[in-house]
């Protein structure tokens, strides 16, 4: 009987820990993680594609939903210029994703 008693606790406090949300401290070390990848990305369309996959975890994060999901627009708005400056007008694209890219820096720091 005092077994069975002992591993329902152990059993519960093992649920209980799998159940729990992460903590305060797990969203702000996600979100560090975005920014670190965003300002050592330099530009790379392989590295912030990395970035972008650390938002959508923390689009998840109710705290974070409108910052991530800002964020990936502005993302997905640098990765189609870099799409458009290898099919043409590099100097006017250039440009635009020169200042997308800035903003995306500039929020991450």
């Amino acid at each position: 009987m005092l077994k069975k008693i002992v591993l329902v606790a152990v059993m519960s406090a093992g649920l209980a820990a799998c159940v729990t949300s992460p903590g305060p401290k797990e969203d702000s070390r996600l979100k560090e993680a975005y920014s670190a990848c965003i300002n050592t990305a330099q530009g790379s369309p392989e590295k912030i594609e990395a970035c972008q996959s650390v938002l959508n975890v923390l689009k998840k994060e109710k705290a974070h939903e409108q910052f991530a999901t800002q964020e990936s627009v502005r993302v997905m708005d640098y990765q189609a210029c870099i799409q458009a400056r290898k099919t043409g007008n590099d100097q006017e694209v250039a440009k635009r994703c020169d200042k997308i890219w800035q903003e995306i820096r500039s929020n991450n720091n």
